[in-house]
């Protein structure tokens, strides 16, 4: 499969953790990483391996991938992605633990583009959302004919903003918004409390097919604690669901530190 990780310098903790988890289940898989030019990763930070090309982006993020611009400018790079098969988009601060959902979706029902329902109704969480080639160009041909307004209450985050248009284009037939279901297809962590995370470890061997870890709000514990910054503590987090052995928080000590 085709990974697509749009990420920034202060992702590069993660960014490692959310590779090595891919790897460990996909070894086919080829990364594409679209840095932001505005603050991207040092140049030791950049992973390193024949599965990854790596290149600098210039258009405005807005934050957390916001805007027209933004949208434009993501679906423009997993175009050009080379060859035909789909492209799975994941954040770094996201572990993919499990494709089977994803290709079901693909190839059993024969979707164009499919994602998790986040908490707006009927639009993908971000973290994760897979598009076919040609769900891309479509995606991209409505953007350029049809009128877009464009105002300070208009942010057009890239996750609701192409599930929305895609949607649009192929209907629920073409498209698949799973459903949360209480967590059973995809995990959004917001604890750092180790007893916890040691159960969501567990939850997340028995068929889910993504943990969210960017949550960032719920790990200011760990940065009072340990002195780091939050995403560091986003990688912590990370590194404990794929290390997990018990409720023991001393276990956070083995976690990647710098």
């Amino acid at each position: 499969m085709n990974y697509a990780i749009f990420c920034y310098r202060e992702d590069h903790q993660c960014l490692g953790l959310c590779l090595e988890q891919i790897r460990s289940i996909d070894r086919a898989a080829q990364f594409y990483l679209f840095d932001d030019a505005a603050k991207p990763l040092f140049p030791a930070q950049v992973p390193a391996g024949n599965d990854i090309s790596y290149k600098i982006t210039y258009f405005a993020r807005r934050g957390n991938l916001n805007g027209l611009e933004c949208v434009r400018g993501m679906l423009g790079c997993m175009l050009d992605i080379p060859g035909d098969d789909p492209v799975i988009k994941i954040d770094a601060d996201t572990l993919l633990m499990d494709p089977a959902e994803i290709i079901r979706s693909l190839k059993d029902r024969g979707k164009v583009a499919g994602g998790m329902q986040c908490s707006v109704p009927l639009a993908w969480a971000g973290c994760c959302y897979w598009l076919t080639r040609p769900a891309i160009k479509a995606a991209l041909e409505l953007l350029a004919r049809r009128e877009w307004p464009e105002n300070a209450r208009q942010e057009y985050p890239e996750d609701e903003t192409i599930s929305k248009i895609l949607l649009y284009l192929y209907g629920s037939a073409g498209v698949d918004v799973l459903e949360f279901r209480g967590g059973r297809r995809l995990i959004g962590v917001r604890t750092c409390d180790p007893r916890d995370l040691a159960e969501i470890a567990r939850l997340a061997r028995g068929g889910v097919c993504a943990v969210h870890c960017g949550q960032m709000a719920f790990y200011h514990p760990i940065v009072e604690r340990d002195g780091v910054t939050i995403r560091e503590a986003c990688a912590r987090v990370m590194w404990w669901i794929l290390h997990a052995s018990g409720p023991d928080s001393k276990t956070f000590e083995k976690a990647p530190e710098g």
